[in-house]
């Protein structure tokens, strides 16, 4: 179940954001501490969903004010008035706590701790007292300092089903975001979901929408896998919407995440069981590579992975940087013996170059302030190396932009002057934000063909797809969802 919790600030705003819900909320939290002289019988009446009443002190991450006597009293008004579930925390004074919980009539109690601070390396102590208690459902929610916290949160979902009690699990923060995401696919009786961006009731909380119809948490089944990215930062990572319409459109239960990881060698030591693949994005791509069993001869010649695949009973990394490139760059014609012009020397650059070396192009490199790194990309690629400022010596057929360089905010930027730009050559950019760049632009203005960014990105992601299930990519539809999400929005 998805829960939208109803935060105020008043009012008038909380009446219409409980019709705005309607169509996504299983269930309503109506957050009486954060709506300004809140009509509680109104809104219950209004509700149009099974509610949970929720009045928190500040303690507790809430905002009410008063006495915990005056905090209490309005949870037995909530009983009174017969609402669905109240939920009360664990640090209620115990007399309170007690008079609650025996005298809570039909209406069913959640019992909730939560910390703010950290995820506690056991949770069972804490599991124990609270299960001696007579509530109808446990809640236990902590904050994710790293991304291996998520999994002690499973570990007692995993004991609380065995013990056949109803029970919400998850972390708060970013970290935090997979278990949110998995909760009721691992056994949890709900999660939270936020109205709409700016109205979450704790951090890290996602929209409703998106773990509704991107997530489809309430469809993920006991035996569906979990894909995901794992990187630093993640947060603006495309991948979740385009390989969950994947897995969608071609009938998969998977489930695809972002995970922000700072240690490749815990996270998937401790991750691995739940895994069914993973992409790989900075600055884990050389990292990645060591706890794997197998590692694809173009992988390892560029010296970095990008997906990893479950290869029985262990792990194979690939990069589809690589073939990806050359998918989007096929259907200009065969590479052989044509000149190739690279600008930069990141990771792009190298498994760029590396696939149009390997179909037999000739190769040339520039450099604008690290020679050195520049140098020593291209000794290993047998490259040629220019200054970015004596590219108009070189004989090109083919400009690949493998730099930062337009990328927004800075859009007017281009690394390759218009004047160069000739008719007849073929123009790449690997930069996909925005769509439509300036040395695109110019490119196509000097009539050159062009390939965007765009194509690199769906093509990788792709042969990712592919690797992972064995399926044919709906690539028109993974194309479609880059484009949405890139295009302008009026």
């Amino acid at each position: 179940m998805i829960c939208i919790p109803i935060v105020g600030p008043t009012m008038d705003r909380a009446r219409k954001d409980l019709d705005a819900c309607q169509q996504l909320a299983d269930i309503i939290e109506l957050r009486l501490d954060l709506i300004e002289n809140c009509d509680l019988p109104l809104l219950l009446k209004e509700a149009g969903k099974p509610c949970i009443v929720t009045n928190r002190c500040k303690m507790d991450g809430g905002q009410f004010a008063g006495t915990e006597e005056e905090r209490v009293d309005i949870l037995r008004q909530a009983i009174d008035l017969g609402a669905d579930y109240i939920d009360i925390e664990t640090s209620t004074p115990g007399p309170l706590l007690k008079s609650i919980l025996e005298n809570k009539g039909s209406v069913k109690v959640i019992l909730s701790h939560h910390d703010f601070t950290r995820t506690p390396d056991d949770l069972n102590p804490l599991y124990d007292l609270m299960s001696q208690l007579p509530a109808d459902i446990l809640k236990i929610i902590t904050y994710a300092t790293d991304i291996n916290d998520n999994l002690a949160l499973f570990r007692l979902l995993a004991r609380a089903k065995k013990d056949e009690k109803q029970m919400i699990a998850f972390c708060m923060g970013e970290k935090g975001e997979v278990s949110r995401i998995l909760t009721v696919q691992q056994g949890g009786w709900l999660t939270f979901g936020s109205l709409e961006t700016g109205k979450e009731s704790a951090p890290g909380q996602i929209p409703a929408k998106t773990l509704k119809h991107v997530y489809r948490v309430n469809d993920l089944k006991p035996e569906s896998k979990m894909y995901g990215v794992i990187g630093d930062p993640v947060s603006k990572s495309m991948g979740y919407l385009i390989h969950n319409k994947a897995f969608q459109e071609t009938g998969l239960p998977h489930v695809y995440v972002p995970l922000l990881v700072q240690n490749v060698s815990r996270f998937f030591s401790a991750f691995e069981p739940y895994l069914g693949g993973l992409s790989v994005t900075m600055p884990h791509k050389e990292a990645i590579m060591k706890p794997l069993s197998h590692i694809d001869p173009a992988a390892g010649r560029i010296g970095a992975v990008n997906t990893v695949v479950r290869n029985g009973n262990g792990w194979a990394g690939y990069n589809t940087d690589y073939s990806g490139a050359l998918k989007a760059l096929e259907p200009h014609g065969p590479l052989k013996d044509k000149n190739v012009l690279i600008i930069g020397a990141g990771g792009t650059a190298k498994a760029i170059g590396q696939s149009v070396v390997d179909e037999g192009a000739h190769l040339t490199l520039t450099y604008n302030r690290n020679k050195e790194k520049a140098q020593e990309l291209a000794d290993q690629l047998k490259a040629n190396l220019i200054s970015i400022r004596d590219v108009d010596q070189a004989t090109v057929d083919f400009v690949i932009n493998c730099s930062p360089v337009g990328m927004a905010p800075n859009t007017n930027d281009t690394p390759f002057p218009a004047r160069l730009l000739k008719p007849g050559m073929v123009v790449f950019d690997s930069v996909y934000n925005p769509m439509e760049t300036r040395l695109l632009k110019d490119a196509q203005a000097a009539g050159c063909a062009t390939v965007s960014g765009v194509e690199l990105f769906v093509h990788q992601a792709a042969g990712q797809f592919e690797l992972w299930t064995g399926k044919t990519a709906p690539i028109d539809l993974m194309r479609q969802v880059v484009e949405e999400k890139l295009s302008p929005k009026e």
